[in-house]
């Protein structure tokens, strides 16, 4: 898992923009995992998936500035959306909810956008919170049961 942590923050480093064209004038590096849960599961074979974090109840770790104003400790989130696809390649739509305390008060976003994914892992396709992640499965191989559940470890920036 250490060895998986330190591939995705050199990735996330190479990959994520420093500001995107318009960006707004804060800037805050976050880190988070979660854990999904998939209905009716993604297989070897093309379909669909409903998949759900089951409320914004995961930790969000982030550092410098949201709105202008300092990150000042742990931020919650949640997610939920779909997966069109196959265990080892697709795209979906995702709805991200989350929270971050910082001086000015709590700050709330609300966001949705499409993702893509190939073996173990993807990318965000936002302008305002892009991000690369990787995936395990936690329920389910892919091959004799879909898979239900998965691990989720995301690095991404947001632009506030």
């Amino acid at each position: 898992m250490r060895r998986l942590m330190m591939l995705l923050t050199a990735v996330a480093v190479t990959v994520l923009p420093t500001t995107p064209a318009g960006a707004a004038g804060s800037v805050a590096y976050c880190f988070h995992t979660w854990t999904d849960t998939a209905s009716p599961g993604i297989t070897a074979n093309p379909g669909r998936s409903d998949f759900t974090s089951n409320g914004e109840k995961w930790d969000l770790l982030c550092q410098g500035r949201v709105r202008g104003h300092e990150v000042n400790g742990w931020g919650t989130f949640g997610e939920y959306g779909f997966i069109e696809g196959t265990c080892s390649a697709g795209w979906g739509e995702v709805h991200f909810s989350f929270t971050i305390p910082t001086t000015g008060g709590e700050q709330k976003f609300q966001l949705n956008f499409p993702f893509y994914y190939g073996p173990g892992g993807g990318t965000a396709q936002t302008v305002d919170f892009p991000g690369v992640f990787v995936f395990l499965p936690t329920a389910g191989d892919c091959t004799n049961e879909p898979v239900t559940e998965f691990k989720v470890i995301r690095n991404a920036v947001l632009y506030s």
